[in-house]
């Protein structure tokens, strides 16, 4: 099975539960952590619609994949394994919850393609016949709107809504109703061909994120079908279920809705030639101190962690070149788009993210995106491969093409990456010079995105190791970089060995808001997870003083050839001869790798 197609299979509640875990606060937090022991029993949220946990004591989190990892102390690979149990992917999950309702989704002939099951507790997951049972994946799957052979026979309004709750409901009432799988900001370009000629009334959810799905899915049916309205419900109801609920009369609650319909106002796309606002600004604006005390930001300002990135602020990436900036900016992305924590830091809304780079062609970008769930970030993630001519700010014809995609794609965030490709000339007026090219071509204001730079850091003049804010002054270009941004993010290599897969995150400015704890993680599926057991001492001891691991004292250990010992057991009895830490001892058995030789698990000493 895939890691998605696992983590399909293990709704974490009712995992959670199976696996001994009490849930408790109406099954939205778990009683215990799977890190450590905590004071309070509910320092663990569970977001069932999304599929994750989060530790809000430890600032830990994942799929269920991540918790048994933690728990257990075992590797990905082996969590998986134990995970997608013994019989296979045609199986369901071993702690299935209790299914509430499933739903049919059909080709034009009404041919079972797939089928989305609802579990309670309120968890979703989706399955595919295979002849003799159900597949838990949607592998190769053709998608297809909900009620499609209605859809396409449907001679008046096609009512398309959040939920096949809802469009059974409105169906039950005589209307046509369809909707996609996957809920919210999930709508496919798949979708539209059944829509084409239709008369289309888009029926939204009373939250933000009906709201934006609803625009989303105008958007894309626009020049497709007939016509497209958008229809507003009382706002004292959730969806369109909830609405007919407060009729005792079918026939009046269609008669109403009917009333709905007819009011709903058509949809058209903003002039391209409209003025943005932020041409409209004044060039400079003061006010008094009552309007500054009682001004309210707008909701949604902050995006992630204690104001560490905000809408209209810039924030920085450092790091030494592949210790893993690239990969910690569509971690961001990525943590924008799945609501999950981005290195420890709360997300506290959805996101978009426009990855404007210089560093990796498609090949290597497929590669890195394939161990991703690319379906869920589709709608959220753009990320341009290199420009023929780099990241030429300087012409205006490249600045028309980034203004045009951001206008296109309306990113809350916008990533650099890295910002050498653009300042080609590390004077502070260069600098400068780079941010106001940059700045010119994304929009101002309350709404404009976050700006985040990729830049790399210097290696240190001395044998000292910088912490904190003294990490500032290793960024190339520090006086400029440390600066103009609001924030600042560093990632150093956790050992001397820079193929290591650890690393160390550091906040080390935050002028809105607190630093936070820096954290260790692994590069581990194109992503990042915690590291728990992380050697702190060793790694703050300068590099001079900082203890290794020789040659000779592998052959010390391994009594020079004559012991065998499992790389676990190596590991800890070269912490305890040399006093170095597990990354340093791990980083020696690669380093001495031709002095090794493995036989069924057991690592012997080769002179």
């Amino acid at each position: 099975m895939t890691r998605d197609a696992i983590i399909i299979a293990n709704p974490i509640g009712a995992w959670l539960q199976g696996h001994g875990v009490k849930l408790v606060q109406a099954g939205k937090r778990a009683a215990r952590c799977p890190a450590k022991e905590h004071d309070r029993t509910d320092n663990v949220a569970i977001d069932h619609d999304k599929n994750v946990w989060h530790c809000h004591a430890c600032k830990t989190g994942g799929t269920v994949i991540d918790w048994l990892v933690i728990e257990s102390g075992i590797s990905v690979a082996d969590a998986m394994r134990e995970l997608a149990g013994s019989n296979g992917q045609n199986s369901p999950p071993e702690h299935a919850a209790k299914i509430v309702n499933t739903y049919d989704y059909t080709d034009a002939t009404g041919k079972l393609v797939f089928q989305v099951v609802r579990y309670e507790p309120k968890t979703f997951k989706q399955r595919r016949p295979n002849g003799t049972g159900w597949t838990w994946n949607m592998d190769g799957v053709t998608r297809v709107p909900y009620r499609l052979p209605e859809v396409l026979t449907a001679t008046g309004e096609v009512l398309i809504v959040e939920g096949e709750k809802d469009a059974d409901t409105l169906a039950a009432l005589g209307l046509t109703a369809t909707t996609n799988s996957g809920g919210a900001g999930k709508w496919r370009a798949d979708y539209n061909d059944a829509l084409r000629g239709k008369s289309v009334v888009i029926v939204p959810d009373n939250d933000k994120p009906g709201q934006k799905h609803a625009e989303q899915v105008a958007r894309a049916l626009h020049g497709i079908a007939a016509s497209v309205h958008i229809m507003k419900l009382p706002d004292t109801v959730k969806d369109a279920s909830d609405y007919v609920a407060t009729f005792t009369d079918t026939a009046e609650a269609a008669e109403r809705l009917a009333l709905l319909v007819e009011g709903a106002a058509e949809w058209t796309p903003p002039q391209p030639d409209a003025q943005p606002a932020t041409d409209q600004r004044p060039l400079i604006q003061f006010f008094n101190p009552s309007e500054l005390r009682d001004y309210r930001p707008p909701d949604g300002i902050v995006l992630v962690g204690d104001c560490h990135i905000t809408r209209g602020s810039v924030f920085v990436i450092g790091g030494a070149p592949g210790v893993g900036k690239s990969r910690a900016a569509v971690a961001l992305a990525v943590a924008g788009a799945t609501g999950a924590d981005w290195f420890g830091l709360t997300v506290h809304a959805p996101f978009k993210t426009l990855v404007i780079q210089n560093e990796n062609g498609r090949f290597r970008l497929s590669k890195e995106f394939a161990e991703l769930d690319c379906p869920a970030l589709d709608d959220f993630v753009r990320v341009c491969e290199p420009p023929p001519y780099g990241l030429a700010f300087d012409k205006p014809e490249f600045c028309a093409a980034v203004s045009a995609a951001v206008a296109e794609f309306k990113p809350d965030a916008i990533v650099v990456d890295p910002w050498n490709a653009v300042a080609r000339d590390e004077k502070a007026a260069d600098y400068l010079d780079t941010f106001h090219a940059i700045r010119a071509v994304i929009p101002a204001g309350d709404a404009a995105p976050a700006l985040g730079i990729v830049a790399h850091t210097r290696k240190p003049k001395s044998e000292e190791k910088y912490r904190g804010r003294d990490l500032l002054h290793i960024l190339a270009g520090s006086y400029v970089l440390g600066s103009v941004p609001r924030s600042v993010f560093v990632l150093l290599h956790a050992s001397d060995d820079p193929t290591g897969n650890e690393v160390v995150w550091v906040c080390c400015k935050n002028n809105d808001g607190e630093l936070g704890d820096r954290s260790a993680w692994a590069r581990r599926n194109g992503l990042f997870i915690p590291v728990r057991d992380f050697d702190w001492d060793a790694f703050d001891k300068p590099a001079g003083e900082r203890p290794t691991v020789t040659e000779a004292d592998l052959a010390v250990v391994l009594h020079n050839g004559d012991r065998q010992l499992r790389k676990t057991e190596l590991v800890a009895e070269l912490m305890k001869r040399t006093n170095a830490g597990k990354s340093c001892c791990y980083a020696a058995l690669k380093k001495f790798a031709a002095h090794l030789s493995e036989d069924g698990g057991l690592l012997k000493w080769t002179p």
